[in-house]
C-alpha cells in the first residue's frame, strides 16, 4: 500500500492501534494508544516512558490496527523519532516503510 493510502484505510480501522516496540531485552512491547496518521502516511502519537525509550533506543516498530469490519487487520512497519526526551506522553513520529491489510485467520 502506497504512504498516501495509509491514512484513508487507517480510517477505516479507527482513531486507535497498537504500537510495538522492543525492549532492552529483546522482549517485544505492546501499547495500545490513539494515533494520527498524515496525508504522507507519517504516523504520529503519544506514548508512555517505556515505549518512548524503546523506540529512541531501537527505532524499528510496528502498529496494528485491529480488525475493520470486514475482518482485515491494518499492519504497518516504520521507523520511529521520538520528539524530545522519552517521558510519559512522548510523542513518536513513524516514518512507514510498508503496511498491508491483512485478512483473518481462518479457524
Amino acid at each position: 500500500m502506497a504512504p498516501g493510502e495509509l491514512a484513508e484505510v487507517a480510517a477505516q480501522h479507527g482513531p486507535a492501534a497498537y504500537v510495538l516496540t522492543v525492549g532492552s531485552d529483546g522482549r517485544p512491547r505492546v501499547i495500545h494508544v490513539a494515533v494520527a496518521v498524515a496525508a504522507d502516511g507519517t504516523i504520529t502519537a503519544a506514548v508512555g516512558r517505556g515505549a518512548a525509550a524503546n523506540a529512541a533506543a531501537r527505532p524499528d516498530v510496528c502498529v496494528l490496527w485491529p480488525p475493520a469490519a470486514d475482518g482485515y487487520s491494518l499492519i504497518a512497519d516504520g521507523a520511529a523519532a521520538v520528539e524530545g526526551e522519552p517521558g510519559p506522553g512522548a510523542r513518536v513520529a513513524i516514518r512507514v516503510v510498508s503496511a498491508v491489510r491483512h485478512r483473518p485467520a481462518a479457524v
